[in-house]
């Protein structure tokens, strides 16, 4: 008997970007995870919202959440709804998410530290190109292999761990993907890097403009409002 050359998996694909996507989003990730027997979820959130929603629907599964965002004090200027506070800002939604054992990592994404004020400048560096390529797969696909790479770095995933990883384009999540764990001096390395081994749920579009356009981008921005300064 011919030995089986592999499995047909379903990746789900979103009509558009946005937050409209984020409880699909972790119900397919939490399937996947819990069919691959996966321990660990990585969850890319900024204000807290999307990972309080993680975090009520991985009670009872035995999935550890592990929660990734931006240095403390940071926000990001000229959005839509303002200058939009991130690095998880509000000590409520910080502590609740303690409370429910969530693991938190804030810090600087590694795509984007040293050569920022390069990238602010116009000069593109070579992670300017990496999260470019990462990019057409969705903008949240970036975001999942920063978040995962920054946890490796924290101690909360050893290197050569599968986990699955969650994140979004702007806010909310509408991505998810089954990846191997590495630390961020590995991005580029031969035997230890980055895999991107399962692509769950992406939009199918992964372009959007600024959350303005509700045609490629959709969801509620209301509950983030009061993240804004």
């Amino acid at each position: 008997m011919r030995k089986c050359l592999g499995e047909m998996k379903n990746t789900f694909y979103f009509n558009t970007c946005g937050q409209v996507n984020t409880e699909k989003t972790l119900q397919l990730a939490i399937q996947r995870a819990r069919k691959l027997k996966i321990k660990k979820l990585v969850v890319a959130s900024e204000t807290g919202l999307s990972a309080l929603k993680a975090a009520e629907m991985l009670q009872k599964t035995g999935i550890d959440l592990i929660v990734v965002t931006s240095a403390a004090g940071n926000a990001i200027k000229n959005t839509a709804m303002g200058n939009l506070k991130i690095g998880i800002a509000d000590k409520r939604i910080y502590e609740k998410l303690v409370q429910n054992d969530a693991q938190i990592v804030r810090g600087t994404d590694p795509l984007h530290n040293i050569g920022a004020a390069l990238e602010c400048r116009g000069i593109p560096t070579i992670a300017t190109l990496a999260r470019i390529c990462l990019g057409m797969i969705s903008s949240g696909t970036s975001v999942c292999v920063t978040a995962t790479m920054m946890a490796t770095d924290n101690g909360l995933l050893k290197e050569g761990e599968e986990t699955v990883a969650v994140a979004g384009s702007w806010v909310g999540l509408d991505t998810a993907i089954v990846i191997r764990a590495a630390n961020s001096v590995n991005f580029l390395a031969n035997n230890a890097s980055i895999e991107i081994r399962e692509v769950i749920c992406k939009p199918r579009k992964p372009t959007h403009s600024w959350p303005v356009n509700q045609k490629d981008w959709v969801g509620n921005l209301e509950p983030y409002k009061k993240f804004t300064q």
